[in-house]
């Protein structure tokens, strides 16, 4: 137990880390910028689907019902790296490396599972708890806008954006017999900075006009889970000891709508470019206060466990972002986000005590999603495919995973911008079955 606690809180320091965006993303301008999907490794790799999914030996970080499920304390950590190529209406391109903490998460049952053996009885009611940190949206650009004229010469716009917002992430999750139904209660905060610089290049002896405008954002949103599991084969598991599950589940999560109260401060200067002293203030705003809706979202999924052979995953999923409105001075048009997601995994050698390359579970997607932006009655759309493995091992006696996996996919506004990129998702997964153990004395 105490290696899950050590890894767990040691990272926490890097929590920073998830509001030092380095990814290029000039959409991210718009709306509350770049949303970011909350899943583990194994999601990102299945298509992003698994909204039906639950383990004994890991949770579903965007599915509270799921740690109803889970018998043994689930640590994970991970990391994303892309690579993008991006291209606008006026064909220029850009090119962009970039990577991120992706998601520090811990799941812990509240009932031990090796109580249950040691008491001889299968537990109709378990319960879980799990807290997380992840990145909710992204801002991330730099670019340089130059143009020239008769009258001025050649001039030159800078255009900076910067930040995040961050979730911190508590659930609860109650399961009685094949029914599990859970909460996700997180809080949302971070800092969003927009600056932008206008100059003469031409002109010695001319001003430049600097604008910072930097955003606060809190607030507190919640998301309801359910799930539940059908065995398909109870009568032969009666008959055969030795015999494994065919399990068919189904999932739903709905996000309650919500509010992100905003703090603007802006500057807006003008400095002499001779004596680099201020001429002109044109704008200060001090802790300008407004807010931001958070929409309806529903996900809904099926999912279904051969045996711990084979896996199919199915989602769909519904935001209502048409209804909301945005924080004072946001820029940019919402729509309503629908997505679709399919995928599944293999597992030559379901004992686990087989040959490493038999023991790994390989898993294939794809999915489709607009996105929450739109440009001329046409929304953002993202397709793409995902693949990746997980590589089981034995950590300090317990089990532990690795996850690699892998997506190339496309995004388009219409024609105002398309991006291709290929992204690379790493996780980590510790498990640890001594939490809650009562002790036994002879």
């Amino acid at each position: 137990m105490r290696y899950i606690s050590l890894c767990f809180f040691s990272v926490l320091i890097l929590s920073k880390t998830f509001a030092q965006n380095i990814e290029f993303s000039p959409l991210s301008r718009f709306g509350i910028g770049d949303l970011t999907r909350n899943e583990s490794p194994f999601s990102s790799q299945i298509g992003h689907a698994g909204i039906a999914y639950s383990s004994e030996e890991d949770f579903n970080f965007i599915n509270a019902a799921s740690l109803g499920f889970l018998k043994i304390t689930d640590a994970e950590i991970g990391f994303n790296g892309k690579y993008k190529d991006v291209q606008d209406y006026k064909n220029h391109r850009a090119y962009d490396w970039s990577g991120n903490l992706n998601h520090i998460q811990l799941g812990i049952p509240l009932r031990n599972t090796i109580n249950e053996l040691l008491d001889r009885k299968e537990y109709k009611r378990s319960y879980g708890l799990s807290f997380g940190l992840s990145p909710y949206t992204s801002t991330g650009y730099h670019y340089v806008v130059s143009d020239s004229s008769v009258s001025f010469g050649k001039t030159s716009r800078t255009l900076d954006g910067s930040g995040g917002i961050n979730k911190f992430t508590l659930g609860f999750g109650y399961r009685y017999k094949n029914l599990g139904v859970g909460i996700n209660l997180g809080y949302l905060f971070g800092n969003t900075r927009f600056e932008q610089v206008y100059s003469f290049d031409d002109l010695t002896e001319s001003a430049t006009n600097y604008l910072d405008d930097q955003y606060h954002a809190t607030g507190v949103n919640a998301g309801l889970g359910f799930l539940y599991k059908k065995v398909l084969n109870t009568v032969q598991m009666k008959k055969e000891k030795s015999a494994r599950e065919k399990v068919l589940q189904f999932g739903l999560q709905v996000g309650v709508p919500s509010k992100l109260n905003y703090k603007n401060n802006s500057l807006h200067r003008t400095k002499l470019n001779l004596t680099s002293s201020d001429i002109d203030t044109i704008l200060l705003i001090t802790d300008q206060k407004s807010t931001a809706d958070l929409p309806l979202t529903i996900q809904a999924g099926v999912y279904y466990n051969h045996k711990e052979k084979s896996a199919l995953f199915g989602d769909v999923l519904f935001e209502n972002w048409d209804a909301v409105d945005l924080y004072e001075n946001a820029k940019g048009t919402l729509a309503n986000v629908i997505g679709l997601s399919i995928g599944g995994w293999i597992r030559p050698d379901a004992t686990g005590y087989g040959k490493f390359l038999k023991r790994n579970q390989y898993r294939l997607g794809a999915f489709y999603r607009s996105g929450y932006l739109t440009n001329n009655d046409k929304n953002l759309n993202n397709i793409g495919i995902t693949f990746g493995v997980g590589m089981p091992f034995v950590f300090q006696r317990q089990t532990a995973m690795v996850h690699l996996g892998f997506e190339i996919g496309k995004t388009t506004l219409d024609q105002f911008i398309k991006e291709n990129y290929f992204k690379i998702n790493l996780g980590f997964r510790l498990n640890d079955n001594e939490w809650f153990l009562k002790r036994r004395y002879n």
